[in-house]
């Protein structure tokens, strides 16, 4: 089971390449981003282990149902229908960027409303599917995809063309303060842990989170590669002339022996399905926090029967997300991103207190 834990972590800190956290970084690039990725894995890591420590005490449950155990019902009512925004958004400006990355590489003729339309109505197809079948969909996925993104990490870490002079210029602004906006932005590749806020349904009695150590490495290690591989490729200013970085990344690279010889096509590709996983697991989670308001609700990981309740919640996220299209540009989404990070690292912090506090009260009652 503890391979569903570290299959989130890698789905959100791939689809970290596809966002706008690259961009927003190395516009700090001198005036705190590397000082401030040290201290974004520091915390990261912290609120890993105090988040999987506080879970684990709670096994087979969701955050909706730890919550009700300690508060009352308005309480939790009033903080599920507030993550259930957040976990929305998320995914949102990750489909609504794609749609865009599509509409810029692939078919510039193409209404990038069309091409979110297509995307968004198949992710609500599948976040209104059972826990256990969206968890088995994230599994899938990741086995497909993540050896090709490794793959391509790898061959833009050991090409020829990356100047390492050029990162060695930008590394030794490390004594540089760091900021809010690039400390947060430096934390979202560690988010995959909060999704267990509902899939720690899934873990059975006695369970136990294994190899946490990974976590911290892997995502340092990936966190680095995000940051500095694009500079490396474009030279220290030659870097911020690009909005979807790694896009321009990958499309420097080539396959000289493969039938692929772009690999900016096989990265769309990918990114595509990791897209399409990513706003399915986080829609999934934002209607299961909507639905958990009622009071009568009771959660299933595994229903036969999918209810209406799940097609309405999701149709509404369907059509605020092609709303968020046509009323938003690609300027003013970056903008909006860059301020949805500092909330998002915000209320991850007081999730994580907040459940933390209540596991410790928890074991002490025992």
């Amino acid at each position: 089971m503890n391979r569903y834990f570290y299959y989130n972590f890698i789905l959100v800190s791939f689809i970290n390449l596809l966002l706008y956290v690259p961009h927003i970084l190395i516009q700090y690039r001198y005036t705190g981003a590397v000082s401030s990725i040290v201290v974004g894995i520091v915390i990261g890591t912290i609120l890993v282990y105090m988040y999987t420590s506080a879970m684990a005490r709670y096994p087979g449950k969701g955050l909706p149902e730890i919550l009700k155990l300690h508060s009352p019902q308005w309480l939790v009512t009033i903080s599920m229908l507030f993550f259930s925004v957040m976990w929305w958004f998320a995914t949102t400006i990750v489909v609504v960027a794609y749609a865009i990355l599509i509409n810029r590489f692939f078919n510039p003729d193409a209404d990038a409303n069309v091409i979110l339309a297509m995307l968004v109505i198949a992710c609500g197809y599948a976040a209104t599917r059972s826990t256990l079948s969206v968890m088995f969909i994230v599994e899938i996925g990741m086995i497909v995809n993540a050896p090709i993104i490794i793959f391509i990490l790898f061959k833009a870490v050991r090409s020829n063309q990356l100047n390492w002079d050029a990162i060695h210029v930008v590394a030794n602004y490390i004594t540089e303060m760091p900021t809010l906006t690039c400390i947060a932005a430096s934390t979202f590749i560690f988010t995959g842990y909060i999704n267990l806020s509902l899939f720690n349904r899934l873990f059975p009695p006695n369970f136990r989170f294994k190899f946490r150590f990974i976590y911290p490495i892997a995502g340092a290690v990936i966190l680095l590669i995000t940051f500095f591989v694009p500079i490396g490729f474009h030279g220290t200013e030659g870097v911020n002339q690009y909005i979807y970085i790694w896009s321009q990344t990958a499309d420097s690279l080539l396959m000289q022996y493969g039938f692929i010889e772009r690999v900016l096509f096989l990265f769309l590709i990918v990114f595509l399905n990791l897209t399409l996983v990513y706003t399915m697991s986080g829609w999934h989670q934002a209607m299961e926090f909507v639905k958990s308001c009622f009071p009568s609700y009771r959660p299933e990981f595994d229903s036969l029967k999918t209810p209406m309740s799940n097609y309405v919640i999701v149709g509404i996220f369907v059509l605020l997300s092609i709303l968020y299209l046509m009323l938003t540009n690609e300027k003013m989404n970056m903008i909006i991103t860059s301020y949805w990070l500092i909330v998002r690292f915000f209320v991850e912090i007081l999730i994580v207190v907040w459940v933390f506090v209540l596991s410790k009260r928890r074991s002490k009652a025992v």
